[in-house]
Formats: structure tokens, C-alpha cells, sequence
């Protein structure tokens, strides 16, 4: 009798854990992790505050003739020259646009190895266009600390959107490349902590005064130098006239430039020459070179508000082809940021990018890449998905500006990061919270946001996600800014909030006994960042690849290397660095728990995060 029980209390409790492990594991029967995000701002010592003055949705209608009102503003015609009306004062369309709408989109950051110790320092954009307010660099001291580095020569004023870093003269020093509103600015690392404006040296042709994006840099010529891309965003002076005007819709686009890296310190406008549409129309915001079909070069995609996204397949003579309709990805909605990576593991690099409010946040997986219309140049077709109907759900009433796509648990598959915001009182509070999604192991996301502590920061008017293990401890973190406009209730009363402009350090504090692997590149023949390199680990069954490449997240940089979640694996049975100079190298035999520092055509040298050199 007593055995009995015995047998039924030992049955009871094996159906109990089976239950559970059936709940808390993916499709493959792989336990999930509890992934744990912790706010470390303040301990890190990171005070910048991205400051803006109070920004107006601009938005007048039905059309009108003579003035209208909204939101206390008014629109005046007189003599056909249109002006706004704020606080008695007349101000001309763009007078009032630079004050109450250029703030509203940024602003960038960047995590760089900028005086190459071997930690990721922190590069902040602030857009007030403020002699006393400028962009901030934040000197990685170790044990989790920062230190904000003064005269350094890159604390640009300007109206400030966007940052990306490059080694654009292969010198083995990270170079700033920040876009203002009127212009855009080169720093060059002087490789002694301190930076030197060198864009008029750089870009003899004269920069416009127009309004940019977000840039990319990458290798399209394969010369072994990094070229740039910079989007174009808004073109004030276009815009229908006496007719309603919602913000950005009504107004015309800024044409987005290719620049080539001429190897002397020089860059040369090349956008028509080498086919890469050049479309007043499309107001771009971000843009990212990948080699999409696996040809050994580096593609195109950028993202437009408002207007069709844009895709470009690359020849490999200097030119570009237009796929931008058949690659599936030029919807139509307010695309903002993009993430690459296999999140649903089928060996194929998908897409998304986020979107506005009411709009789907795009989840675009690649199926074909192999095949070719023309016999030459492969193809690259995306579908959409929407497996994880809760994703969508999730993101449809919010404004996604960053996404990110990295394992922070370790378990071998990407999970899904959203930093989110609106722009105004236009639909009530402009905060919104950030979500968190972790993958089952088969591209289908649960949303974490909660339990993995990234609602514990609050609703904030977030803005860009940079992603890089600051400390590392082998997992990920993620730094967030915040716009510092104005926060509103929805029906025009200002609310005090003590988080206004600050940003967000999330230190990865997940616990488990899943292995990493992290690899930094240095080419030779190549680009010396390595970017557009693959790199592909083989451990018995299990495989992966990833990319090294600029442009993903919103205006901002994450730190360049690859981060591999291994779950259980111990060790790497092959490695394989594919270089854009069409050079291979394997190594075998490489321990877990450690960053790599691989030289191109030499040596990988093993638990190092600098150059031996």
C-alpha cells in the first residue's frame, strides 16, 4: 500500500515537471532562459540628458486660405508667404520647423572602441543646436563605470541626428561621422583621445544645407576602403500649396548620396554614376549595406517614411541594380530602424524594420537567394511574417524607432528588442514603453517585456537601441536614448517628468550556464573594420553565421563584433571568416567563453579584446 502511494507521489510529481518543462522550453525541447535587463544609468555615471525645447505636431487642416489655429499655433498667408503664429510672434515655415519639429526624430549614439583599450566607450548625439549644449563622449573606465571625456574635439553643437563610426582611412582608429540638420560632419580620430573636423578636407564639393538621416558604411566597390552612404530626410520648401499639412507627408524628400571613398582622405559623389536611385521624393531614414545573396558584395537597403523603402542588388561593376519592388520590402509605411539576423534559423539573413504608430512593425524573412532573372546577378525575395501574432499586436498602436536582433540569453537564437515613442500629444501621452521579445527557437516571439525587467524604466520618448557588451561578462546590453521633448498629456498640458531626456543603460544580468563566443575583426587586404564579413562556427550539429555590417538600429552604431550564443557548446570545432577581399580563413579548435581577435590572411589570436599588434 504504502508503495503504492509511493509510485503515485513519484508519478504525480514527473507529470508536474513535464508540464512545466513543456512550458518553459521551445519547440525544440531546449529550455528558455529568463532574460533580465537592470538599469544601470546612474551607477555607470552616464548624466548626458539629450535636451530639446517643446516640439509641435504640425498639422493644420482642412486646407485653408487666410490662417487657422492648432494647438494654440496659427498659420497666417499674407502677401502668399505662409508664417506660423506662436506666443504673438510671426515666424516663417522654417523658422517654426526648427524650432518645433527638427527635434522630434533624434537622436543617435554609438558604441566605439575610441581610444583602443579594448572596452566600448559611448558616443551620445544631442540635437539642441546649442553652443553650450553639444554631443557628449563617455570614456569607458571599466567596472561598469564611464567618465564623460571633455575637449576631445568631437563635442559637435549642432542640430544632431544621427552617428556612425568607420575606420574610413584604415589607420586602425574609429572615426565619428555625425549628421546634423544642415549639414554633416567627419571627425577623424587623432589617436590620442582627441578628434579634428576634417569634413570640408574631406568633401571638397560643398554640403548642402538640407536636413540628413542616418548613414551606412560599406565597402561597395571592394577596393578595401569603406565608402558612405547618408540619407536624406525632409525638404521644407516643398510642400503643396494653402493645402493641409500633416508632417512629414505633405512635404517633398531630400535626395540621399553615395559617396566613394577615394583612398586619399577625399570622397566623390557617385550616387548617379552608379545607378543608386537619387528620388527627391522619398524621405529616407536609415540605410544598411549586406550582402544579401551571398555574391561576396555588399547590397543596399534603405528605409522611407511615408514612401516606398528602396533595395539595391550590387553588380559588381560599380553600379547597382533596382529590386526594390521584387525583394518584397518596398512597403510603404513610416520605416524608421533595421535589424538583420536568421531569426527563424534556416541559414538565410531576414529583415525587419520598424514602423509608426498603426502600422506593423515588419518581420521580413528571406526564401530565395540563389535564384537569378537575368542569369547573372542572384536574386534576394523576402516574404513577410507573421507568426507571432502577438508581436504584431504588441507593436501596432506603438512608434518603433530601434529594433535590435541579438541573442541575450545565449541559447543560440535572436531575440527581438523595440525601443519605442511617439512624437507628441497628438494621440495622448508621448511616452511608450520599450517591448522585449524572446525567440522559442524556431522565429516565433513571446513578449518578455515585463518579467525581464524592461518596463521597470517606465514609458520614456525613447529613440535609438545600441547593442554591445560593455563589461564584458559574455551577454549583451543595450543602451536606449530619450528624446527631451517636451512630455504631454494629450490634451495640450505639459507633465513634469523627471526622466525627460535621459537615456537608459540596460546591463544584461541574465543567469544561466549557456557559453558565448565573440569575434573581432581586423582585415588587411580587406577594409580594416572588416565590415561585410561573414563569419560561419561549426560544433558538431550546430551551426551559425553573422555578419559584420553598418546601418543597423536607428541613426545610431552598435559595437563592432560578433556575438555568438552557444547554449551548451564547449568549444568550436571550425571557424570560418569570409572577407570581402574573396579571402577565407578557418581555424579550428576554439575554446567557448572568450572574444577573439582575428587578422585577415594571418593569425586569430585567442581571449584578447585589442590588436596584438
Amino acid at each position: 500500500m504504502l508503495n503504492n502511494k509511493r509510485s503515485s507521489r513519484s508519478l504525480n510529481i514527473s507529470f508536474i515537471l513535464g508540464i512545466l518543462l513543456c512550458l518553459f522550453s521551445n519547440s525544440d525541447g531546449q529550455v528558455l532562459s529568463s532574460i533580465l535587463l537592470v538599469d544601470k544609468s546612474d551607477k555607470a555615471g552616464i548624466d548626458f540628458v539629450h535636451f530639446a525645447p517643446r516640439p509641435r505636431w504640425c498639422e493644420i487642416g482642412p486646407t485653408v486660405v487666410g490662417s487657422a489655429t492648432n494647438e494654440g499655433l496659427s498659420l497666417v498667408f499674407e502677401q502668399e508667404k505662409e508664417y506660423w503664429k506662436s506666443n504673438g510672434r510671426l515666424m516663417t515655415l522654417d523658422e517654426f520647423a526648427n524650432i518645433h519639429l527638427i527635434k522630434m526624430n533624434g537622436s543617435g549614439a554609438a558604441w566605439l572602441d575610441y581610444d583602443k583599450d579594448g572596452d566600448w566607450d559611448l558616443y551620445l548625439v544631442n540635437c539642441q543646436g546649442d553652443e553650450s549644449v553639444t554631443n557628449a563622449l563617455y570614456e569607458n573606465i571599466g567596472n561598469g563605470k564611464f567618465v564623460h571625456s571633455t575637449n576631445t574635439g568631437a563635442e559637435d553643437d549642432g542640430e544632431g541626428m544621427a552617428v556612425s563610426t568607420a575606420d574610413y582611412n584604415n589607420d586602425g582608429f574609429p572615426d565619428l561621422l555625425v549628421t546634423n540638420y544642415g549639414n554633416f560632419k567627419l571627425f577623424h580620430n587623432n589617436g590620442d583621445k582627441t578628434f579634428s573636423n576634417i569634413t570640408e578636407k574631406a568633401f571638397p564639393e560643398d554640403i548642402k544645407d538640407l536636413w540628413y538621416g542616418g548613414s551606412s558604411w560599406g565597402d561597395y566597390d571592394n577596393d578595401g576602403d569603406l565608402d558612405l552612404y547618408i540619407t536624406g530626410y525632409v525638404d521644407f520648401s516643398r510642400r503643396p500649396r494653402f493645402s493641409s499639412l500633416r508632417f512629414p507627408m505633405d512635404f517633398g524628400g531630400i535626395p540621399n548620396t553615395l559617396y566613394k571613398n577615394n583612398g586619399d582622405g577625399t570622397f566623390t559623389d557617385v550616387t548617379q554614376s552608379t545607378n543608386v536611385l537619387q528620388d527627391a521624393s522619398r524621405k529616407s531614414m536609415q540605410a544598411v549595406f549586406y550582402d544579401f545573396n551571398d555574391d561576396r558584395l555588399p547590397d543596399l537597403f534603405v528605409t522611407n517614411d511615408t514612401d516606398a523603402n528602396g533595395f539595391y542588388l550590387n553588380r559588381g561593376d560599380g553600379t547597382f541594380k533596382s529590386f526594390s519592388g521584387p525583394s518584397g520590402l518596398s512597403t510603404t509605411d513610416g520605416s524608421m530602424g533595421i535589424a538583420l539576423g536568421d531569426f527563424n534559423k534556416d541559414g538565410l539573413t531576414d529583415v525587419i524594420y520598424s514602423n509608426y504608430a498603426a502600422e506593423v512593425n515588419t518581420l521580413a524573412t528571406l526564401i530565395d537567394n540563389t535564384s537569378s532573372n537575368d542569369g547573372k546577378l542572384r536574386n534576394a525575395v523576402f516574404v513577410h511574417d507573421f507568426e507571432s501574432p502577438l508581436l504584431h499586436k504588441l507593436t501596432w498602436p506603438k512608434v518603433s524607432w530601434a529594433p535590435g536582433l541579438f541573442d541575450l540569453d545565449n541559447d543560440t537564437d535572436l531575440d527581438l528588442f523595440f525601443a519605442n515613442g511617439h512624437l507628441n500629444s497628438v494621440s495622448g501621452d508621448n511616452r511608450q514603453a520599450n517591448l522585449l521579445f524572446e525567440n522559442d527557437g524556431g522565429g516565433r516571439f513571446s513578449d518578455i517585456s515585463d518579467k525581464s525587467g524592461v518596463l521597470s524604466t517606465g514609458k520614456r520618448i525613447h529613440r535609438s537601441a545600441i547593442f554591445a557588451d560593455y563589461d564584458d561578462d559574455g551577454r549583451v546590453d543595450i543602451f536606449v536614448t530619450v528624446n527631451g521633448q517636451q512630455v504631454e498629456d494629450g490634451k495640450g498640458n505639459n507633465v513634469f517628468d523627471p526622466n525627460q531626456g535621459k537615456g537608459i543603460l540596460f546591463h544584461n544580468d541574465t543567469k544561466n550556464d549557456n557559453n558565448w563566443l565573440k569575434v573581432r575583426l581586423e582585415g588587411t587586404k580587406s577594409n580594416r573594420d572588416g565590415l561585410g564579413s561573414k563569419v560561419k562556427i561549426i560544433s558538431g550539429a550546430f551551426t551559425d553565421e553573422k555578419a559584420l555590417v553598418s546601418g543597423e538600429g536607428y541613426f545610431s552604431s552598435s559595437a563592432k563584433e560578433i556575438y555568438f550564443g552557444l547554449g551548451k557548446t564547449t568549444s568550436i570545432d571550425k571557424l570560418t571568416v569570409l572577407w570581402p577581399s574573396g579571402h577565407d580563413d578557418i581555424f579550428e579548435n576554439i575554446k567557448a567563453n572568450q572574444t577573439v581577435y582575428i587578422i585577415e590572411g594571418k593569425q586569430l589570436y585567442q581571449d584578447t579584446l585589442r590588436s596584438p599588434k
